[in-house]
């Protein structure tokens, strides 16, 4: 079977993910209006301590495993493997940090039924991630969509039946939480045992080589995650909870633009580590950030003039503090589509450690200006705070990204009427059946 186009699988994983935005949004909506804006920042809080630790400790090995896999110069038995053992790892590793961080947090004071779900939900996340880099790696695109929207649709089901039908509140987003990622743990499990002959034993060379590069892809993604969440652990120290929650959906709200460069940069990093013709591979990248660009901005401008109305309707008057978060941290957004899209490049090639290069003195400028603008300003500093950050960090890597690849950078920002004819195959996305 011939390889589908860039757009086809782009498409793809496209739907997979506006299948997570609405399911995301839908949980959102049910979570703020059923917790509260103090129930709801609580969830946040508690949930953004596993999200940052899993960023570091699962050691990059999803993107390792896609570049070694689409690389094809190891056998895979033997990658899936080392995968597994590497699981076990750093389940181990989430679980202790975890543990730690909330035994030396003001998070000790939590329910502790709340915490033990929590912990017992992070091994079955980071066996949901891994597996999703098996399949992009082998450019099984349809499994790896499902497990991609699985956990989020599959939480929405049950979100409805415990917080919305059965009432059981902060305790019932949690439950709701697990019981997702269980059911994509069994989806998991039958795929890999069915398709892979998996052996236990250790697989030196090659979990030398993943871990090796999977640290540095690791790294780079914990400085993205610090960047992201900084701002509500900062937050939570000090300011309220009320605070936390209009931050949060705000965040939440305005990050749905990014499933545009999410989708585009799985399906460019799996192609850019098998790429024979890399000028090629370099304008055809610059050609697609280009157009997500400004599909970007499209939903940009959605968001900001739909955000009045829809915030109170759907989320209830509780959250109208948000609105003015969501409009101002839109160009921060907007600025990381390039930046994603881009890295997902470097990162095909081998490369993730420019992010960091460049990451590292934004989420410095970050923590400062938080600090300087919480107390003053509220959950909106952190806005400002974030833009200023994202900002600088997507022009130092714009610059780095150009060096690198030796493409100048107005040649990768200087829009062609050759862009566009990215859209001829759209027609055949919706056709059943014919060649491929």
């Amino acid at each position: 079977m011939a390889r589908k186009s860039y757009f086809h699988d782009i498409v793809s994983v496209f739907g997979s993910n506006l299948a997570v935005t609405t399911s995301s949004l839908l949980i959102g909506i049910i979570l703020s209006r059923f917790l509260g804006s103090a129930g709801y920042g609580l969830y946040s809080s508690l949930i953004v301590v596993p999200i940052i630790v899993i960023g570091f400790t699962q050691l990059g090995i999803r993107r390792a495993t896609m570049y070694h896999l689409a690389a094809k110069k190891l056998p895979e038995d033997s990658i899936v493997s080392a995968v597994f053992i590497l699981l076990l790892l750093t389940s181990l590793l989430s679980v202790v940090i975890s543990g730690l961080v909330f035994l030396f947090s003001e998070s000790r004071n939590a329910d502790p039924l709340l915490l033990t779900l929590v912990m017992i939900t992070i091994p079955l996340v980071l066996c949901n991630v891994f597996a999703g880099g098996v399949f992009l790696g082998k450019q099984e695109i349809l499994r790896a969509n499902i497990l991609n929207a699985g956990p989020t649709v599959v939480n929405l089901v049950f979100v409805i039946l415990l917080v919305g039908i059965l009432k059981l509140s902060v305790l019932g987003a949690f439950l709701a939480l697990l019981l997702g990622n269980i059911c994509m743990f069994i989806f998991v499990f039958y795929v890999i045992r069915k398709s892979y002959h998996i052996t236990w034993k250790y697989h030196e060379g090659i979990m030398k080589s993943m871990v090796k590069l999977g640290v540095v892809f690791a790294l780079s993604m914990f400085i993205m995650q610090l960047n992201y969440r900084i701002d509500i652990l900062l937050l939570k120290k000090m300011s309220t909870l009320e605070q936390i929650g209009l931050y949060t959906l705000a965040t939440q709200i305005a990050e749905q633009v990014m499933h545009v460069p999410y989708a585009i940069e799985v399906i460019v990093m799996t192609r850019s580590a098998g790429a024979t013709d890399e000028q090629a591979s370099n304008r055809t990248v610059a050609s697609i950030m280009r157009v997500s660009f400004l599909i970007s901005i499209v939903f940009c401008s959605m968001i900001y003039l739909l955000a009045p109305f829809l915030i109170p309707l759907v989320f209830g008057h509780d959250f109208t503090g948000s609105i003015p978060m969501i409009r101002w941290i839109l160009p921060g957004i907007l600025m990381l589509t390039v930046f994603r899209i881009l890295n997902s490049r470097l990162a095909g090639m081998g490369k993730p450690q420019v992010a960091i290069y460049a990451f590292i003195p934004a989420l410095i400028l970050n923590l400062i200006l938080n600090i300087f603008w919480i107390p003053r300003y509220g959950a909106m500093g952190s806005v400002w705070a974030t833009n200023a950050s994202y900002g600088m960090g997507c022009v130092i890597f714009l610059f780095a990204y150009s060096w690198k690849v030796k493409m100048p950078v107005g040649e990768i920002l200087r829009f062609r009427k050759s862009d566009f004819y990215f859209f001829r195959n759209l027609p055949s996305i919706f056709k059943w059946g014919g060649k491929k």
